[in-house]
């Protein structure tokens, strides 16, 4: 069932001109020249029509102003139904809808008459609306399907007053658009600008190293993060409250999809005020924190789990049962409930795990979400947003160790720790992040001796380590990991080889796009990526992700061998002894002569 309703400026036009209207008509009447109605719209994709209303012969009257100036004023007189109305129809649901009203009318002057009657309001104007939108015939007086230098333009047209739609069905589909209808008066070429506004999403993530900064969105909030593998990320989705006014119910969903190395975090820890893990809020600002949130009544809206698509990615939604009639839910630091309309945005936080199945480097781990929301307020159709995106990155650490004679030979058997605070990566028996973890009790890093770490080493269950040991080819790696300052100690050195004495201070830095709209092309979001060990540039595989460092050692001393360096010395300095000797005695032999 077809329903309509008007906004309020156009209604009380409607209104005061049948105010006008109505009287018998002494002034001239014109010719019936035909019309034209432009609407300025330059979007592809619209199919406009014109229902005539009322028909009748157009006039000027004189009409005196409160001043005492007298103006003339264009009018409708001899007021008949148009074609593009079931007259009789109208006019028995009219009775049965508002017999007070409209019981005796028996014409569409009586019907123009009693809506434009002094004490009638803006709401008896929406609801002839609603009725005539129901009564439409199948006589379309004009059509415009194509904008010509940013306009639609329905010609054509003899005096009267339309009603201006979208051809039901035409914007199926269609991105960012919605259905218009508005009650128009023609007694000359007219001009309208469609007002039906569609609400607009966006979504951000939060990036750690932002934390400081205050954006748009909140602080730490932009398009571009990086982060470990294990971590839980903050998102925020941000939706528009768009005019409802034209609907009786409203849908409105966020889609919400993630990468296939996200995982949305759907457990009972942080609880929000609406007892759900996912909280919905509504606002003034995008950026809105504490009391500026205002938490929406959980009855009004459900959460879906999420769902695990074809191409690895998963997703899930948030849907308000009707949008219109939603409410703030009952706080006593926020007062009464309030409809959710009387707010601007709508905001949703919620966070989700940075899991093994993460891409690594350039092409990142993007998400998106889109609103679907209702675009005809004669039906139920529904349109859609355009997708806004993020991404989050994550790297890869790749260490070789080397004999530092040469820096080309392979060392096997050295074994590290990756620390990073008071905490020590854990990694996978692919190398890949499982998280950091805290050490013992009362231990730190500087505390820990190789037996601890080796004890510690086996707590970290099954296929998982913190000692990362150098193969064969004296490879290492710890993949997933976000830009900042690590520490590599070796806690056991290959056989015949010193220990390192001190930690490899390793830094890796990463160039991302926040503060910039990242259009979804991955390497315009990560656009430099560098590592050093003690200051000591290292290589990069962009496109991997992967930073690359080379950890030497040298070769301990060794015990003098027979034959060798040490004989020398021991021959030498038995000489030096030798010839002490002849000294003390030839000393000793003269001083007994002198005697």
């Amino acid at each position: 069932m077809k329903r309509l309703k008007k906004a309020g400026a156009l209604v009380l036009a409607l209104l005061m001109t049948f105010v006008f209207a109505i009287p018998a008509m002494a002034a001239e009447t014109a010719a019936q020249t035909p019309y034209s109605i432009t609407i300025q719209n330059e979007n592809d994709g619209h199919t406009y029509q014109a229902y005539q209303i009322f028909k009748g012969d157009y006039s000027q009257k004189e009409v005196e102003e409160p001043e005492g100036e007298k103006t003339e004023v264009e009018v409708l007189a001899n007021i008949e139904w148009g074609s593009g109305v079931d007259g009789e129809a109208l006019l028995a649901a009219l009775k049965v809808a508002n017999p007070e009203k409209y019981g005796n009318c028996t014409t569409a002057k009586d019907v123009a008459e009693a809506l434009g009657a002094e004490n009638a309001t803006s709401a008896d104007a929406e609801a002839f609306a609603d009725v005539v939108a129901e009564h439409l015939t199948t006589t379309v007086a004009g059509t415009a399907n194509a904008p010509t230098d940013g306009v639609y333009k329905i010609s054509g047209l003899a005096a009267g007053y339309y009603l201006v739609k979208d051809r039901d069905g035409s914007l199926q589909g269609d991105k960012d658009e919605a259905y218009t209808d508005y009650i128009v008066q023609v007694l000359g070429d007219t001009t309208m600008a469609p007002k039906s506004e569609v609400p607009s999403v966006e979504k951000k993530v939060y990036e750690q190293d932002l934390s400081d900064d205050n954006t748009d969105y909140g602080p730490g909030y932009n398009d571009v993060a990086d982060w470990d593998i294990g971590d839980s990320i903050p998102f925020k989705l941000i939706g528009t409250v768009p005019d409802m006014s034209a609907y009786d119910t409203y849908t409105y969903v966020f889609h919400d999809t993630l990468s296939a190395g996200l995982t949305l975090r759907n457990d009972d820890l942080d609880m929000d005020p609406n007892g759900k893990p996912i909280s919905v809020y509504v606002a003034n600002r995008k950026d809105a924190t504490g009391d500026a949130l205002v938490a929406v009544r959980a009855s009004d809206y459900t959460i879906s789990g999420a769902t695990q698509n074809k191409d690895g990615t998963s997703s899930w939604t948030i849907t308000f049962k009707n949008l219109k009639t939603a409410m703030t839910a009952p706080n006593e630091r926020q007062g009464d409930p309030q409809l959710v309309s009387n707010y601007k945005y709508i905001l949703v936080n919620y966070d989700a795990y940075l899991d093994s199945d993460a891409e690594i480097g350039l092409d990142g781990n993007p998400n998106e979400v889109y609103l679907e929301y209702s675009n005809n307020p004669n039906g139920t159709g529904t349109g859609t947003t355009t997708t806004d995106k993020v991404i989050v990155f994550t790297y890869e650490l790749d260490g070789t160790k080397v004999d530092g004679a040469d820096n080309i030979t392979k060392l096997k058997d050295a074994q590290f720790v990756l620390i990073a605070g008071n905490q020590v990566a854990a990694v996978n028996a692919n190398g890949t992040l499982v998280g950091w973890v805290s050490l013992p009790d009362g231990k730190t890093p500087d505390t820990m001796t190789y037996a601890d770490w080796t004890a510690f080493n086996g707590e970290q269950g099954e296929g998982n380590h913190i000692i990362l040991t150098s193969d064969d080819e004296g490879f290492f790696k710890v993949s997933g990991l976000e830009d900042g300052t690590y520490f590599l100690r070796e806690i056991q050195a290959p056989t015949g080889y010193n220990l390192l004495e001190d930690d490899v201070r390793v830094v890796i830095t990463a160039t991302t796009a926040n503060g910039q709209n990242w259009d979804g092309v991955a390497d315009n979001a990560l656009t430099g990526l560098a590592v050093t060990a003690d200051g000591e540039n290292g290589t990069i595989n962009e496109n991997k992700g992967v930073a690359s460092i080379t950890i030497a050692n040298n070769q301990g001393s060794t015990l003098p061998e027979t034959g060798g360096m040490g004989t020398t010395v021991f021959y030498v300095v038995g000489g030096v002894i030798v010839a002490g000797v002849l000294v003390l005695l030839v000393a000793k032999r003269r001083m007994g002569r002198a005697e």
